[in-house]
């Protein structure tokens, strides 16, 4: 069995920074052994430098549409989960780190740590699955989003709907189409095959605490 915690570390002689903590060690420091033992050498741009990256649990996301995606995440069973993202830019289309995942009724597994190739996203293909993908709608969604189901992609009308409902087109556009990216094997680099296994009362407890820390409005 395994330990997984989150805490505020010293990562440089100048700052400290949240990290994923596994058995004691930052998780940075196993991305580093990783790299080392593929025969990568050091962590390349734009990775590195690996004790930069922000937990994507506790991230200051820059819009609460991210924030939903993360929370929707974080309920799944069985996924490839992103764990860890570049500081500057938390809205998932910088550098992400995924963990691929398994929750059982016992457990929580961690099984393989790699990055997101976001090089088969498409902008056009993005904007197709927010509002205007009308397959993913519920009953209520048809209710309240009638008159914005069938816009047309780039009109004046989508271009005023999105702009003023942008958080919850971001949080479309993510569940129908930038999860699915993450899902498909072939757009993640896989570095490493850890297997860890943690407790999954443990591991609940700390997806709860780090739900207030998001920071922007209701997510629910």
């Amino acid at each position: 069995m395994n330990t997984l915690e989150i805490k505020k570390i010293l990562v440089s002689e100048k700052y400290e920074n949240e990290c994923f903590i596994i058995d004691n060690t930052p998780l940075h420091e196993y991305l580093i052994k990783w790299y080392q033992k593929n025969g990568w050498d050091e962590i390349s741009q734009p990775i590195a430098p690996a004790h930069d990256l922000a937990v994507t649990w506790t991230g200051l996301f820059d819009n609460d549409g991210d924030a939903r995606f993360m929370r929707w995440l974080l309920k799944k069973d069985k996924l490839n989960l992103p764990i860890l993202s570049c500081p500057d830019d938390m809205d998932f289309s910088c550098i992400v780190i995924v963990a691929e995942i398994e929750k059982t009724d016992e457990f929580v597994y961690w099984k393989r740590i790699g990055t997101v190739n976001h090089s088969i996203e498409r902008l056009e293909e993005r904007k197709e699955h927010g509002i205007v993908f009308v397959d993913s709608y519920s009953d209520d969604d048809w209710i309240k989003y009638r008159d914005a189901a069938f816009m047309r992609v780039d009109s004046y009308e989508w271009k005023e709907w999105t702009s003023t409902h942008w958080s919850e087109e971001l949080f479309r556009r993510h569940i129908n189409y930038t999860y699915k990216c993450y899902q498909d094997d072939r757009n993640i680099d896989w570095i490493y095959t850890c297997n860890w296994c943690f407790d999954r009362k443990q591991y609940d407890s700390l997806v709860s605490e780090c739900a207030p820390k998001w920071c922007m409005g209701n997510y629910e």
